[in-house]
């Protein structure tokens, strides 16, 4: 026969009623709730039957004789586990980061630049026969940004991103973590 969550509980609840720990102690009748169903079932609350549950594994815990080195290798398994599961999601967290920080690079047009970062400071454009060159410049913390694009000088070419320099030219980032932390607008999240 399958029983459903509610009438498991009621079950357990009998069943720590009638067979008390090992100290004595009985668990106490729990009244009838105004939720419960017309049934006349009693439901437990989830503290109460996580109570209900915890008594005998403590119970047990407390027998004399019950190895205790047991407890200490189970505790230093589990931080074990509990250490290795956050490196493996801090991780993944990083990963996802980096990608989402090259993808945002990669797919970076003048025209969603634009409309990420608002309107540049200076906005020119070169004709270099064959190719155009797109310099966008952004104001961001006191320095001045240089983006540079190009295409071809057909009409159906897209602008590729070639380069983001500082006004001097000096300082190249060139990185995607490095683009994305000098002008945070370039992340596809923001």
């Amino acid at each position: 026969m399958i029983r459903t969550h509610s009438e498991r509980q009621p079950n357990m609840a009998e069943t720590l009623q009638n067979n008390p720990g090992r100290s004595g102690e009985s668990i106490e009748s729990i009244p009838e709730s105004e939720d419960s169903p017309a049934t006349g079932k009693v439901l437990l609350s989830p503290k109460r039957a996580l109570k209900a549950q915890l008594v005998p594994l403590l119970e047990l815990l407390r027998t004399p004789g019950y190895p205790r080195w047991l407890i200490a290798a189970g505790a230093i398994l589990g931080l074990m586990f509990i250490i290795t599961l956050v490196e493996r999601v801090s991780e993944r967290l990083r990963d996802a980061r980096e990608l989402r920080y090259e993808e945002a690079v990669l797919n970076v047009t003048p025209q969603r630049l634009i409309a990420r970062c608002g309107q540049p400071t200076e906005d020119a454009t070169k004709e270099v026969f064959p190719l155009f060159i797109r310099m966008i410049s952004y104001q961001r913390k006191g320095k001045k940004l240089v983006l540079q694009f190009t295409r071809t000088a057909e009409d159906t070419s897209d602008w590729v991103f070639l380069s983001m320099r500082d006004e001097s030219g000096t300082r190249g980032y060139d990185s995607p973590d490095a683009k994305v932390a000098a002008l945070p607008c370039l992340d596809s999240t923001k």
